[in-house]
């Protein structure tokens, strides 16, 4: 697993973490399913709620390694924490694009540079 001793209760923290990412960034996609988004399983959530193909592959593949560490026998003995981090950080930065996207399509909704007034 590396990391030590410690590294046991590291795992779980990350999925935790993934969880609260995953159901915040649903809810403000999706504001009126707020209680049935909080309410649902992480993975029901990333099928049902998560649109974004690249987020929805990053968060599937952590939620697996995350669960994968709270368990006694682990399944995917080829990956680590390490794993699980990359694509924690992947799911995050993927998710950073979008509100970026986002904020920028706001911004040029108002400069309107669909116009060609600029000549």
């Amino acid at each position: 697993m590396g990391g030590g001793e410690k590294s046991g209760l590291v795992g779980p923290g990350y999925r935790k973490a993934l969880e609260f990412l995953i159901k915040d960034f649903a809810i403000h996609k999706f504001p009126k399913k707020e209680e049935a988004i909080k309410n649902s399983f992480l993975s029901t959530c990333i099928e049902e709620y998560i649109e974004d193909d690249r987020i929805r592959r990053c968060a599937k593949s952590a939620s697996w390694l995350g669960n994968d560490q709270t368990h006694y026998v682990q399944r995917w003995t080829d990956k680590d924490l390490d794993d699980l981090k990359t694509l924690v950080t992947l799911t995050k930065n993927w998710i950073e694009n979008v509100f970026l996207t986002e904020r920028l399509d706001l911004t040029t909704e108002r400069l309107d540079l669909t116009n060609d007034e600029r000549e």
